[in-house]
């Protein structure tokens, strides 16, 4: 399967990083990685991981495109929750080097760079920490080492992460008398369907950005006016929620 030209590159370059020092090492990671995204490492792999944090205990919850894990689709990051408490544990096993399985990871709390989008806006959590704290509590352990939620929190989760957090990005209308404004990357609206379905929900059609901001303010999955504020830089249909 083909690589990306940034991991190509990066797999070129990894032999020297060892000669060159520590300088060499940290000007090719800034130069390859200027967003300091995370990796899971190659050598350690999505498989790796998850066994090194079941064998740590440490608290957390695969949000979303868990089916076939640990294989993860070309393209796609792999997106985790974890507790406080897990933060350095998850952090030690990953790395900035671009040559791996590339993961968001959240914390309940958004701590220490485990916000969404942190290198944009610093310490603001991707969930409300009340729902965060839900999540986490949800987590079914897998024979992998990987924790998923259940099928409720597993359909509210994502419906949280294509209204507040994608936005138009989702692919979604904004209602149901507007087109959608982009073209998202998953089909949300055939999914949420089939989840909800699966969780006991009928969802209103067609699934619009407002409709699922009317249902999940119904559930009481929202996240409170000063959560909405901080995260409107990176999603602009908040905007219309003022």
């Amino acid at each position: 399967m083909a690589i990306s030209k940034r991991k190509a590159l990066a797999r070129a370059i990894t032999p020297f990083r060892a000669i060159f020092g520590q300088g060499f090492r940290n000007w090719t990671t800034r130069m390859l990685n200027r967003k300091g995204k995370l990796y899971v490492p190659r050598h350690l792999g999505v498989a790796g991981f998850f066994r090194a944090l079941s064998d740590a205990d440490a608290d957390h919850v695969v949000l979303r495109w868990f089916e076939d894990l640990p294989h993860v689709d070309r393209g796609h990051d792999l997106d985790i929750l974890v507790s406080d408490r897990s933060i350095d544990t998850v952090r030690n096993l990953l790395s900035e080097w671009p040559d791996g399985q590339i993961i968001d990871f959240y914390s309940e709390t958004g701590l220490r760079g485990t916000g969404y989008k942190p290198n944009s806006i610093h310490n603001v959590p991707a969930f409300a920490p009340r729902i965060a704290r839900e999540i986490l509590v949800s987590a079914q352990p897998q024979d992998g080492g990987w924790s998923i939620p259940d099928a409720r929190t597993h359909f509210l989760g994502l419906a949280y992460h294509a209204v507040y957090l994608k936005g138009y990005a989702s692919g979604l209308p904004p209602d149901e008398n507007s087109p959608p404004r982009r073209e998202g990357s998953r089909d949300y609206a055939s999914v949420l369907t089939e989840l909800g379905q699966r969780a006991g929900f009928e969802l209103a059609q067609p699934v619009t950005l407002a409709s699922l901001d009317a249902f999940l303010r119904s559930e009481g999955w929202y996240p409170d006016d000063a959560h909405l504020k901080a995260l409107a830089p990176t999603n602009s249909w908040i905007e219309v929620l003022s």
